[in-house]
């Protein structure tokens, strides 16, 4: 199976999040406004590569669900466009760079997925480190980590 039927398999079944759980900003400011107006409704499939690229930074805003919900898009979008778009592969990159040092927020953000959504994850990242995104060694450990139960 290619990375994109296996992301586009394993993620077929996120629930939406709600339209009032895109983003949760307690400035309501317009970036937030922006993301959650354009993200209301939508699917995650189906969206165009210049969209996405337009709202690259959405990944860091999004509540836990709309991220968990959104993120195979973005990763479609960089398999299917890494060459021409890329904004979007390294702001997904970078997003799971980044939480390496908010490991507690990363650990609410990763509660979402699934061990089978883990492993896309980790299979997207080590495409782009073969496209010459850069090393994701420190998110591919923290990805690989079983979750603890509560």
């Amino acid at each position: 199976m290619s990375l994109k039927q296996t992301i586009e398999t394993v993620f077929a079944g996120v629930p939406y999040p709600g339209d009032g759980n895109i983003t949760r900003c307690p400035y309501d400011c317009p970036e937030c406004r922006d993301v959650a107006k354009f993200f209301k409704g939508r699917a995650w499939q189906g969206n165009s590569v210049e969209d996405l690229r337009t709202h690259h930074t959405a990944l860091a805003l999004f509540t836990p669900e709309a991220f968990h919900y959104f993120l195979p898009a973005f990763m479609l979008a960089s398999v299917e466009g890494y060459d021409k778009f890329d904004v979007i592969p390294d702001s997904v990159r970078s997003h799971f760079e980044y939480l390496r040092e908010h490991r507690e927020y990363f650990a609410v953000r990763m509660s979402q997925f699934t061990l089978e959504q883990r492993k896309a994850i980790i299979g997207f990242l080590i495409f782009m480190e073969s496209k010459g995104a850069g090393s994701s060694e420190d998110a591919i450990g923290l990805l690989s980590e079983v979750p603890e139960e509560t």
